[in-house]
């Protein structure tokens, strides 16, 4: 019994071909789907940037409207020397003072004020030397489109409510990326 050697069998100019154009066809498709991905990332990037921005803004007016004890007309900021007014557009607070144990200091105060410069948003805060909070300027927000504040009485000495509204807008590409929130807050005197 002899055997004859098999020969070597090549591929074809058909079968090349075919697999040159599957390969295209699945990079094609491999393409897309990063593309795809690319852009629902940066989306939801915008969107949690836009969204989170308008959240942290709102906590911070919360942790300090909510222990304050009034809504002032103007007050003086020191070391700069800027005075800022409460408006429909700043909010400008008188805070009891509080010790490292947070117990409120008695006839001390702090005051806050919350204003926008552009689209960023900013908390500025001159606390007491005898108050563990920490003065200084904070950034709350780079994505502002509005922030207003309405109060239940014309009559600043008499607020007992405040209510802020904050509006971000974000671009991704050629999309706009908008949060809205919209909160009362009740003064602790209250």
């Amino acid at each position: 019994m002899t055997f004859s050697p098999s020969p070597h069998r090549a591929f074809t100019l058909l079968e090349t071909v075919i697999v040159i154009a599957l390969s295209a066809a699945m990079m094609v498709a491999l393409s897309a789907l990063i593309y795809n991905f690319n852009e629902a990332s940066a989306y939801e990037e915008a969107s949690a940037a836009s969204s989170g921005s308008a959240n942290n803004l709102m906590r911070e007016l919360e942790s300090l409207v909510a222990p304050a004890d009034a809504v002032v007309q103007m007050h003086e900021f020191e070391p700069s020397g800027v005075t800022y007014t409460s408006s429909s557009n700043v909010l400008v607070l008188e805070i009891p003072s509080v010790d490292s144990s947070g117990n409120v200091i008695a006839n001390t105060y702090d005051y806050a004020a919350f204003y926008v410069v552009g689209t960023d948003a900013y908390r500025i805060l001159e606390a007491n030397a005898a108050s563990n909070r920490v003065s200084g300027t904070k950034q709350l927000s780079s994505t502002v489109s509005s922030l207003a504040f309405s109060y239940n009485n014309t009559d600043l000495t008499a607020v007992n409510t405040v209510t802020a509204d904050v509006q971000t807008l974000a671009q991704v590409k050629q999309s706009m990326l908008t949060d809205h929130l919209n909160e009362q807050i009740r003064l602790r005197n209250f």
